[in-house]
């Protein structure tokens, strides 16, 4: 097998200064567990690699104008300016002639903006909650929403930032969920997304691609069987990342997860789906609800999802036979085809 050429570490610097931060400290620090799973790996396989931490959107351009290596590696999840920002680096790398790890510029902008993602799938006949977008300096027309439990989450954040269980999720329209709206609109300075609450089981899908195939990998569900009647069943930020707390301790992942082989193959159909309408590229996982009818939802779509030791990703890899060092070959080879396309072959 032909060894990787040298190969560029990009991450973002933990203690930006975007809104919202200071209060999702946890999974911005995750970024360094990352970091160290990619750099092991490319030991393992013998490849020399430089890792270098960006903060702002002007620190990448000469950042990639400096670097020798001809491949980055990205592991840039936000920068000072915000998610968008982070968001193009892909096209930044391509602009300077090198390939990049994951998914397009385009495709991280769209996923990262829950509302333009879900009417992406929507227009793609995929199952989604219903839901509204309520911009920042607008109220919650919370009157004009469907009886039903409804959640409360950043429009354009990931890894669980901004949810709460104890606070994000309302039994039916109501004041508290349109002060839940505020809320997220001072912490976060982004618009807020009004959510159906759907179904009480939650699945999540790791997708790979390795060339022009794409494998969806073993099938995990949360287990919330040690929630009471009082508790939402949604993996909410201290489920994520607060270790003390009692949503870390009893939302255990099972994989593969206990589903009918027929319900199996649908929950596999509509990931590739979804993995389609989206564009990703490389990896991703595909968050879905599942309720008491067999309906399932899809909730969120994770382009370059995190790739840390104990993520879902990294697990759906582990019961998939597939190593830490095949999966960094595999995304690697897949930039480096992309970067000879754009050479012409070259």
């Amino acid at each position: 097998m032909p060894r990787l050429p040298p190969t560029l570490i990009l991450h973002n610097r933990p203690g930006g200064s975007m809104p919202g931060q200071a209060a999702s400290a946890e999974s911005e620090a995750g970024v360094l567990d990352e970091v160290a799973v990619v750099r092991e790996a490319l030991d393992s396989l013998g490849t020399p690699h430089r890792t270098v931490a960006v903060q702002r959107l002007t620190d990448l351009p000469p950042a990639l104008a400096a670097a020798p290596e001809s491949v980055v590696f990205n592991l840039v999840e936000t920068l000072a300016g915000g998610v968008d920002d982070a968001a193009t680096v892909p096209d930044l790398c391509r602009a300077s002639g090198k390939g990049c790890t994951g998914s397009s510029s385009r495709c991280l902008m769209m996923t990262l903006d829950k509302g333009w993602c879900k009417s992406v799938l929507r227009d793609a006949g995929l199952p989604v909650p219903k839901g509204i977008t309520v911009p920042p300096g607008e109220r919650c027309n919370w009157a004009g929403l469907e009886p039903g439990s409804w959640i409360v989450k950043p429009a354009a954040s990931d890894a669980s930032e901004g949810i709460h269980a104890e606070s994000s999720v309302f039994p039916q329209p109501s004041p508290a969920l349109a002060e839940a709206v505020e809320g997220i609109h001072r912490e976060f300075g982004q618009a807020a997304l009004v959510e159906q609450y759907v179904g009480d089981r939650e699945l999540n899908v790791s997708v790979l691609q390795t060339g022009d195939r794409v494998r969806v990998l073993p099938i995990a569900e949360i287990d919330f069987s040690a929630f009471g009647p009082e508790r939402a069943r949604v993996v909410d930020y201290a489920a994520k990342w607060v270790e003390e707390s009692f949503a870390y301790q009893h939302t255990p992942r099972v994989i593969p997860a206990p589903l009918p082989g027929r319900l199996a193959r649908q929950v596999r159909e509509v990931c590739l789906r979804a993995w389609q309408a989206s564009g990703c590229g490389d990896y991703a996982r595909v968050d879905l609800r599942l309720d008491a009818a067999g309906r399932l939802y899809v909730i969120e779509i994770n382009a370059n999802p995190d790739i840390a030791p104990d993520g879902g990703f990294m697990a759906a890899l582990a019961a998939g036979n597939i190593s830490r060092a095949r999966f960094v070959r595999t995304v690697i080879g897949n930039a480096l085809a992309r970067r000879r396309g754009m050479a012409g072959g070259k």
